[in-house]
This record gives C-alpha cells, sequence and structure tokens, in this order.
C-alpha cells in the first residue's frame, strides 16, 4: 500500500471487495479508517454475517474504494434540469 493513500482516507461510503479462488464478493461499508502509519495498515468494519467477511478471512486481502459524494449520473441528471428550465 502506498503510504500516500492513508492521507485519502476520509469520511465516506466505501467499496469492500474480496477474493475466494475464482470468486469475487462485495459490499458497502461506511468505516474505513487507518491504523498505523508503519507499516501502513487500515481497518474496516465488516459484519461476520457478510459473505464478505468469509472471503476475507480465507484469502485474508480485501480492497476498498471510496464512493464519489455526489455520483456524476445524479450531477448530471440535476444539471440537464436546470437547463431545461
Amino acid at each position: 500500500m502506498e503510504s500516500n493513500a492513508l492521507f485519502k482516507i476520509g469520511y465516506g461510503v466505501y467499496v469492500i471487495r474480496s477474493k475466494k479462488e475464482s470468486s469475487f464478493n462485495g459490499q458497502i461499508a461506511n468505516t474505513v479508517f487507518q491504523v498505523t502509519a508503519e507499516p501502513p495498515q487500515i481497518a474496516v468494519c465488516i459484519n461476520k454475517q457478510n459473505l464478505t467477511h468469509e472471503f476475507i478471512q480465507e484469502s485474508k486481502t480485501f480492497s476498498e474504494a471510496q464512493l464519489p459524494k455526489q455520483p456524476q449520473h445524479i450531477l448530471k441528471t440535476k444539471l440537464k434540469k436546470r437547463r431545461k428550465r
């Protein structure tokens, strides 16, 4: 993990994804935070009853991607409505 990535972790909604054998699974999470700077580590809160938890337990890996605060398709729809006025 690049240490600069730790500076970009902020409040938001995240997609958490993991792999088990040849299958992928993902879920939405709202808690991702930095645990240590050296070595760089992050943590994510996952419900133990979710399939993603099972995938993370087996593979020992996960990825996270923060969703945009305002998805582009919503923004474009709002702009189109304003132009029609």
